[in-house]
């Protein structure tokens, strides 16, 4: 067979004298010149001579750019990070990673417990975990309430097959639906990265970036060649309004007892918005989040916070929008620790103050499906520094807890004042309850209040300072009816970068 070039080649050549051909032949008579025949028309193609690729999941995919449908292999893919996670386990010698099919059914007729894990492996371990649940959905072409279904499975499936201890509830209540803020945010973070119109070594690598953010959806878009096909990214994938910056400085926290006397702690913090949260009606989940994430500061990552933005409803007056939002929070230092899985309802309000100068003000409320606060029993002043490794093996825990675990409500008010849409005054007000389930009994409420002010220097680069204050009071269910109560002040200044 000879090549397709060659083939292509013969063909201009001979449309050429054809061509030619003919123009001498309507010199020749005034007739009208005849109609192209077939043989010139499918010359004129080179399409003909060259094969087209053929997609084989065409059938399966919601848009070009989409990822195959598959509900199958979104549980079989879901299994294999089970098994992925069970097997590292194993080779970091847990004990609670030699399952049997008698510890299945032992865990099946035990029902639900609360652990004893450490604050960072409930709060953050777990959640990421769920992630690539929620992720093995998505990335097979189920959306998001069919992913978080998803995501539930596989919390359910390891926390009864997984593992040799009971089943968790605080464990499932975290994982999924800390799996689906991380997973849906991660997602759509990796498409961000990803340019599905070039080529080359370029287009590699920026799939391979993505798949350290989204592993399971970046696995299947090399195993189907998705990651080389030249196409539109989905529609839903791509945000009507992108912004962000990262900053850089100094953070100062006191205490109850020394609110001035805080050593400085360097950290560094990124924030991204992503969509438009202030107008639109959309039905589309996250297709408008915040997230904010901080390094350093009183812990390796001390802060990280997703807000999405569940439905979008414009009121009647055009000036005020009706949201439904599901939150994520974590929040671990030096001085305390909280977590939270929340959905709240939020009714903003913007307003243009001049041509240049724009007033947002949103307040909403809502349910906090399970939070975490630190917490010492009554008569304990101070947490243990060093605890005692248990029999359980590399990253078990076996008590004591120093958090509580429990459902309450949450509140807040925001009020922004941005210029050239960027904001340079931003207040801050939240107050949360939690009534403690598990661990100490009790009821806590905790307030926050913050204050951003932002200035630019030059094009991107910006200076700016935050001034904080946490507080915290504690109604112990004891027979005397003990209160404390707990106050950090916070200051930080840094510099930032505008991503626009």
């Amino acid at each position: 067979m000879q090549p397709a070039g060659a083939m292509a080649r013969r063909a201009s050549i001979l449309y050429l004298l054809l061509t030619l051909t003919g123009a001498a032949s309507v010199q020749a008579s005034d007739d009208p010149p005849p109609e192209p025949s077939l043989l010139a028309r499918a010359l004129e193609s080179k399409s003909l001579f060259e094969q087209q690729p053929v997609d084989p999941h065409a059938a399966k995919r919601a848009c070009p750019g989409c990822p195959p449908r598959s509900v199958g292999r979104a549980l079989f893919q879901e299994t294999i990070v089970n098994v992925f996670y069970g097997a590292a386990n194993l080779i970091r010698g847990q004990v609670t990673a030699r399952v049997t099919p008698k510890t299945w059914w032992q865990n099946m007729e035990q029902g639900w417990v609360w652990d004893l894990d450490d604050f960072v492996v409930n709060q953050i371990g777990h959640p990421y975990q769920g992630n690539n649940y929620y992720n093995s959905g998505r990335a097979n072409g189920l959306n998001f309430y069919e992913s978080s279904a998803i995501a539930a499975f596989g919390s359910a499936t390891w926390e009864y097959y997984g593992e040799t201890n009971k089943p968790s509830l605080n464990d499932f209540i975290n994982t999924t639906l800390g799996g689906i803020a991380f997973g849906e945010t991660l997602h759509r973070a990796a498409w961000l990265i990803r340019d599905t119109g070039i080529s080359g070594r370029g287009r590699t690598m920026r799939e391979i970036s993505a798949l350290v953010l989204d592993p399971v959806t970046g696995y299947n878009r090399f195993r189907t060649g998705d990651a080389k096909r030249i196409v539109e990214k989905p529609a839903d994938m791509v945000p009507s309004a992108l912004s962000g910056f990262g900053s850089a400085g100094v953070l100062w926290r006191g205490t109850e007892h020394d609110p001035f006397e805080a050593a400085g702690q360097a950290f560094a913090e990124v924030d991204l918005l992503y969509g438009d949260a202030q107008h639109g009606r959309s039905r589309t989940p996250y297709d408008a989040f915040g997230m904010s994430l901080r390094f350093g500061g009183g812990g390796p990552l001390s802060e990280a916070r997703l807000v999405g933005r569940l439905i979008g409803q414009p009121m009647r007056n055009p000036h005020f929008q009706f949201s439904v939002l599901q939150a994520y929070d974590f929040q671990n230092n030096d001085a305390y620790s909280f977590g939270a899985q929340s959905f709240t309802g939020s009714l903003g309000y913007t307003e243009a103050l001049g041509s240049r100068v724009d007033l947002w003000v949103v307040g909403s409320g809502g349910l906090t499906v399970l939070g975490a606060i630190d917490s010492l029993p009554l008569g304990v002043d101070e947490k243990p520094v060093d605890e005692v490794e248990g029999s359980g093996g590399q990253g078990v825990s076996e008590g004591p807890r120093f958090y509580d675990y429990g459902p309450g409500s949450n509140y807040s008010a925001r009020a922004s004042l941005s210029f050239d849409k960027r904001p340079f005054a931003i207040f801050f007000y939240e107050g949360r309850q939690i009534f403690s389930l598990d661990g100490v009994r009790a009821n806590h409420f905790l307030q926050h209040a913050r204050l951003d002010l932002q200035w630019t220097l030059h094009r991107q680069l910006g200076i700016g300072t935050t001034a904080e204050y946490f507080s915290r009071h504690t109604y112990y269910q004891d027979e005397a009816k003990t209160e404390k109560q707990f106050r950090f002040p916070q200051f930080r200044a840094y510099l930032t970068w505008a991503i626009s």
